[in-house]
């Protein structure tokens, strides 16, 4: 998990923000989320519904118009984001 969020932060597009949902994991996440300190990141943990719940309630949290997944085994290269900003402007309606 550690090597997916320092991911997040390596990126070369730096507005965004971080959203870690721990929908009921008992493998110590939330303490190692907790080591990073970025005022980008939100952390909330719910009961286990499931990835489907967990995500819905992590777009619900969220400020932006664009919202990209990220798994705890995932990893983005640095201009993962930078690249889905340009596609966002590229091929989505401005006016949403």
């Amino acid at each position: 998990m550690e090597n997916t969020l320092q991911s997040v932060f390596n990126q070369s597009f730096t507005d965004y923000e971080v959203i870690v949902i721990n929908d009921g994991s008992t493998d110590k996440s939330e303490q190692k989320v907790n080591t990073f300190s970025d005022e980008r990141f939100r952390l909330f943990s719910t009961e286990n519904k499931g990835v489907s719940q967990a995500r819905n309630f992590g777009i619900s949290q969220s400020k932006g118009k664009v919202v990209a997944f990220l798994d705890a085994d995932d990893y983005w290269f640095p201009t993962h984001l930078e690249s889905l900003y340009q596609l966002s402007k590229n091929f989505l309606r401005q006016d949403y």
